[in-house]
């Protein structure tokens, strides 16, 4: 029994759930200035966690195939056969059924709105779009960018300038993250067929890329400060770990170990993401 809750669990990637909650966490407090309504919080994260946990798990049975090729995920339970197609698709509408529920009734329909434009986004065009181009990374961002904006419109019931920054801000910190888990993990990816930028590019071009992506990721955490009048610590607190990633990455135009400075560099990018979305909240 453990076992079975187990693979669904794991269908449903918790990991990636997990961290872009942080972000919808983020973007809530940022709206509500830390003043909560519990219920509508809580149902927000849960109704959140849901739709993405649904697209995680959609993903996965799309890509068995392509799964098992790798050997980061060849033992999923989708390639495995530990849950069938029809199951997984049963527990993929039973998810994506009570999110919307939750969300509808005690959040808005505003953010069931952004929570299915980042289900759509990821479970469909972005895994249709992976074994076709190169650009499928930033096609893909776009769901990454939706739980900030989600948790923001959860309590300010309405997109405004604000919500479109912080999107944007998660949407160019996910680039130089996803580059340099494509560049630790080129490998895989050249067996599986999936073109992602090294493998048809080059790494010259993954890294001018990287850096190109950490600048705008910069330029759109000063745009917040200066639209949202956010306080001094958070343009001091971010903006130096903005910059301080900028410059790590720039040392990958070096003759350098590049498994090695791409490993470290999606580490220092989850340190970003972290110190991001508690400078946004606390303000």
């Amino acid at each position: 029994m453990f076992s079975r809750v187990k693979d669904y669990y794991t269908l449903a990637k918790p990991g990636m759930v997990y961290g872009n909650l942080l972000t919808a966490m983020a973007g809530y407090l940022l709206a509500s200035k830390l003043s909560l309504n519990w219920t509508q919080f809580i149902a927000m994260l849960a109704g959140t966690a849901l739709i993405m946990g649904s697209a995680c798990a959609l993903n996965n049975l799309f890509d068995r195939d392509i799964d098992a090729l790798m050997k980061r995920t060849h033992k999923r339970p989708s390639v495995s056969g530990a849950i069938s197609t029809k199951s997984g698709t049963i527990f993929v509408i039973v998810l994506a059924l009570l999110g919307i529920v939750l969300l509808a009734l005690f959040v808005n329909w505003l953010c069931v709105a952004v929570g299915l434009v980042g289900f759509i986004d990821y479970a469909l065009i972005y895994t249709y779009s992976k074994r076709k181009t190169y650009h499928s990374t930033l096609i893909g961002s776009l769901a990454g960018a939706m739980p900030i904006i989600g948790g923001y419109v959860a309590y300010s019931d309405h997109l405004g300038v604000t919500a479109i920054i912080v999107g944007l801000m998660m949407l160019l910190w996910q680039m130089p993250h996803f580059y340099a888990i494509a560049l630790f993990r080129e490998a895989d990816y050249r067996k599986a067929g999936i073109p992602l930028l090294p493998i048809v590019k080059g790494h010259a071009a993954t890294t001018k890329a990287m850096v190109a992506y950490n600048l705008l990721f910069l330029i759109a955490v000063l745009s917040l400060y200066f639209y949202s009048k956010l306080g001094v610590a958070y343009v001091l607190v971010l903006g130096t770990a903005a910059l301080a990633w900028l410059i790590y990455n720039l040392q990958g135009f070096k003759k350098i170990t590049l498994v090695s400075w791409a490993r470290r560099s999606f580490s220092y990018s989850l340190l970003v993401m972290v110190i991001m979305s508690v400078m946004v909240a606390v303000r």
